[in-house]
């Protein structure tokens, strides 16, 4: 089991949301992985928890850190 970790900065735009699928691509079953965002709206955090389920990952936990950022604890099912 792998762990995976991938931090955006700023603003999400469409070449974001295009590495996050790429990203999503190299996880494998079992791995862990947590995206963490500083800046972004209720629907960039709907869009990036609907590519994971699409992708077969389960969300264990998400929130904002203590820093403000907002995070994404998922793991990809077998």
């Amino acid at each position: 089991m792998s762990d995976y970790r991938m931090d955006i900065r700023g603003s999400i735009g469409l070449s974001d949301y295009s590495n996050i699928y790429d990203y999503i691509g190299v996880v494998d079953n079992k791995d862990n992985f947590t995206i963490t965002v500083d800046n972004c709206g209720n629907e960039s955090i709907q869009v990036i928890c609907k590519m994971l389920s699409d992708s077969d990952f389960y969300i264990k936990d998400q929130g904002y850190d203590n820093q403000g950022r907002y995070y994404i604890n998922a793991y990809k099912n077998e």
